[in-house]
C-alpha cells in the first residue's frame, strides 16, 4: 500500500512538472508564431467575439485553434505514460539514455565466470604442435619447411 502510495506521490509530481513544461512550450510558441497569450482569459473571449461575428476562419485560425485544443489531450496522454511508468525509471531514464549513446558501439559479450579454465604451463614441443595446427588450417605456402623453422625459432625466442 505504502508501495502505491508512493509510486502516486511521484506521478503527481512528475505530471505537475510534465504540464508546466507542455503549457510553458505551447505559451511561447504561441507568443512568438501569433502573438497572442494562451493563458489570458481575455484572449479566448476576443477569439469568441471574433467567431461570433461571423468571421471565417482561414487556415492559420484553424491551426491555431487545434494547438489550443490538443493541449488538453496531450497532457493526458503524458499523464497516463507517467502513472504507467516505474519512478525508478523516471528518475534513471535519462542517464541511462545519456549512457546507452555511447555504449551501443562497445558493447562486449557477456562473460560466464564459472566456464573459465586457468590452463596449464604447456610444454615447447606442444606450443609448436598447436601452432603448427593452427598453420595447417590457413593457406599452405610454398615454403613449408622454412616457415616452420621460422616458428619453432619465434617460440624458442619468447622462452629463453
Amino acid at each position: 500500500m505504502i508501495k502505491k502510495l508512493f509510486h502516486i506521490i511521484f506521478a503527481l509530481i512528475f505530471s505537475a512538472a510534465f504540464s508546466a513544461l507542455v503549457v510553458a512550450a505551447f505559451y511561447y510558441a504561441y507568443k512568438h508564431f501569433y502573438r497572442i497569450n494562451i493563458l489570458s482569459l481575455n484572449t479566448y473571449r476576443n477569439i469568441a467575439a471574433y467567431w461570433n461575428t461571423g468571421a471565417t476562419l482561414t487556415g492559420n485560425d484553424l491551426l491555431m485553434l487545434f494547438g489550443i485544443f490538443s493541449l488538453v489531450p496531450i497532457n493526458l496522454l503524458g499523464w497516463w505514460f507517467i502513472y504507467r511508468c516505474k519512478y525508478t525509471n523516471l528518475l534513471t531514464g535519462p542517464l541511462a539514455w545519456l549512457n546507452n549513446i555511447g555504449a551501443k558501439d562497445y558493447r562486449a559479450p557477456d562473460i560466464n565466470i564459472k566456464n573459465l579454465k586457468v590452463e596449464e604451463k604447456k610444454s615447447l614441443e606442444q606450443l609448436v604442435n598447436e601452432r603448427l595446427e593452427q598453420e595447417k588450417k590457413k593457406a599452405h605456402l610454398v615454403e613449408v619447411g622454412r616457415f616452420r623453422q621460422d616458428i619453432i625459432n619465434q617460440i624458442e625466442k619468447r622462452h629463453n
